[in-house]
C-alpha cells in the first residue's frame, strides 16, 4: 500500500533526485515536497491509499506539524506536489496552490481554538458555513456529530465553561461538519491528562468507521500510535525513515533509539516498549 520514498528527493541538489513516480490509482493522499525553514529542511515523499487512521510519528522537531500544515495549505512548500483523492492541491511546476478552504480538509489543532463567547452549537454551525446550501443528503448534521462524540448535552453551553476533553470533542465535531475528505489532527491529546486522553481516543477511533473520513494523526506517543493507527509514517530530521504497519514501524523507531526502554501507557501504568510491538 505504501511506497518508501525517503530518498526520492525533489530539488536541484543532484544527489539521489529520482522523482517519485506518479501513480495511476489516485489514492487518498500523494505527497512529495521540500520545505526549507532556516536550518531545517523537510524533504520527503509518500503515497497513502484509503487508510483509516495513518499516524505520523516522530520526535519533536522531526517535521510532523510542518508536513500536515503543508497538506492543509497553511504552509507553502518550496517545491513539490500534493494531491488528495486525485485532486492536485499544490504543484510548484504547474503553479497550483489551493487555499486551505478549497482543499476540503478538516484540521484539529493541539488546542481546540473554539470561540469562547459562542455556544457549542454555534461553534459547530461555524463548521457548516463553508457548504451552506450545498449539503448532500449523506452529509452529517449537528445531531449526527453530537451523537458520534457524545456532546448532545453540551450544545447550549458556552465553550469557555467546558473541560479540555469536551473542547477537543467539539473541535473534532466542527471539523467533521466541514465535510472533509481527510481529517488532519496535530497532537490533539497533548494538553490533556491521562484519563481524558483515554476517553478521547475512543471518539477519534470512530471517525473513519462511522463517518467514512480517513484521518492523518500526528503524535510522538507510541501508546496513541498503537491505540489508533492502522498504518504509520516515521519521521526524523525532516525525512521519512519508514512507513507501513504500526508494529514493524514502531520496532524500527525503537531500533533507531526513538523510544525509551520503559514508557507509560495511556492509563499511566509503566510497561516495557516490547509490549507495543
Amino acid at each position: 500500500m505504501f511506497a518508501n520514498t525517503r530518498d526520492n528527493l525533489l530539488l536541484p541538489n543532484p544527489v539521489a533526485c529520482t522523482p517519485l513516480p506518479r501513480r495511476q490509482d489516485k489514492g487518498m493522499l500523494e505527497v512529495q515536497i521540500q520545505l526549507n525553514r532556516g536550518t531545517f529542511e523537510l524533504r520527503l515523499g509518500f503515497h497513502l491509499a484509503e487508510c483509516g487512521i495513518a499516524v505520523i510519528f516522530g520526535p519533536s522537531g522531526s517535521g510532523k506539524t510542518s508536513l500536515i500544515n503543508c497538506i492543509a495549505g497553511l504552509e507553502t512548500p518550496d517545491a513539490g506536489h500534493i494531491a488528495c483523492h486525485g485532486e492536485t492541491c499544490f504543484d510548484s511546476v504547474q503553479g497550483i496552490n489551493l487555499p486551505p478552504e478549497k482543499r476540503r480538509l478538516g484540521y484539529v489543532f493541539q488546542d481546540a481554538r473554539l470561540f469562547p463567547h459562542l455556544s457549542v452549537r454555534d461553534n459547530l454551525c461555524f463548521g457548516q458555513r463553508f457548504h451552506a446550501g450545498q449539503q448532500p443528503l449523506t452529509a452529517p448534521n449537528i445531531d449526527d456529530v453530537a451523537d458520534l462524540l457524545d456532546i448532545g448535552s453540551l450544545l447550549h453551553r458556552r465553550t469557555a465553561h467546558l473541560s479540555g476533553g469536551e473542547k477537543q470533542r467539539v473541535a473534532i465535531g466542527r471539523a467533521l461538519l466541514c465535510r472533509p475528505r481527510l481529517m488532519l489532527m496535530d497532537e490533539p491529546l497533548s494538553s490533556l491528562d491521562m484519563n481524558l486522553k483515554e476517553g478521547l481516543l475512543t471518539y477519534i477511533a470512530r471517525i473513519p468507521h462511522q463517518r467514512n473520513v480517513p484521518v492523518l494523526y500526528v503524535t510522538h506517543s507510541p501508546q496513541e500510535t498503537q491505540a489508533l493507527g492502522d498504518s504509520m509514517l516515521l519521521l526524523r530530521h525532516g525525512r521519512l525513515e519508514a512507513q507501513g504497519g504500526v508494529a514493524p514501524t514502531l520496532r524500527k523507531a525503537r531500533q533507531m533509539g526513538l523510544l525509551p526502554h520503559t514508557t507509560l501507557g495511556i492509563s499511566g501504568a509503566p510497561y516495557e516498549t516490547s509490549c507495543l510491538v
